[in-house]
């Protein structure tokens, strides 16, 4: 396997509470050069298991698509997840995604633009594109499905899906949830949503 991070051993590259990989680490070989991905039991886990991307660069991607609001880029990095995951069947960021009373949010985007609030992010300065062909189509097709929609019009969706449902069963509509929506959740709803 080659390297896939450059985060030094025992470095957590996302939050949250769950058995969803939300510690994984990379440690390297001194033998092979190669990264080992281990989660939060020090058990080896395969390297698509553990995403590709950060949260960040996909967030940057859709952020040089155009300003927007956290709520909105949260929603369109979970639906890039939740596709790649139905079409691909393994995991594209490197961060999970919690069932919040607005919606699907990782706790890392969150913190990175937590000081904008409801207003628009804006990406300043030049942007450098570190994502592969293939899931920049994938990346392309949620823009295409979703990019057109608000914020609040892209809460009120994920509302309505079982993945998000599932993983906030049993609390109250404005109570705080740190649930992990599941893998297979996302893997079972959008593959049978799936138009082709």
């Amino acid at each position: 396997m080659r390297e896939a991070m450059n985060f030094k051993y025992s470095t957590p590259i996302s939050t949250g509470n769950s058995n969803y990989y939300t510690t994984v680490t990379s440690a390297v070989s001194a033998y092979q050069g190669s990264a080992v991905f281990v989660d939060s039991y020090h058990r080896m886990i395969k390297q698509e298991d553990a995403g590709k991307y950060s949260i960040c660069d996909i967030a940057d991607w859709f952020l040089h698509k155009g300003d927007m609001t956290q709520k909105k880029l949260q929603k369109l990095c979970y639906y890039a997840q939740a596709w790649n995951y139905a079409l691909r069947g393994k995991r594209l960021i490197k961060s999970d995604f919690q069932a919040w009373v607005h919606g699907p949010v990782s706790p890392v985007l969150y913190d990175r633009f937590k000081r904008f609030g409801y207003d628009t992010i804006k990406l300043k300065g030049p942007y450098r594109c570190n994502i592969a062909k293939e899931d920049v189509d994938l990346l392309e097709d949620v823009w295409e499905t979703y990019g057109d929609k608000t914020g609040n019009a892209l809460e009120a969706l994920t509302h309505r899906e079982l993945p998000w449902l599932e993983a906030r069963r049993g609390y109250a509509g404005n109570e705080k949830c740190t649930v992990v929506i599941s893998p297979e959740a996302m893997k079972k709803f959008y593959r049978s949503i799936y138009a082709g």
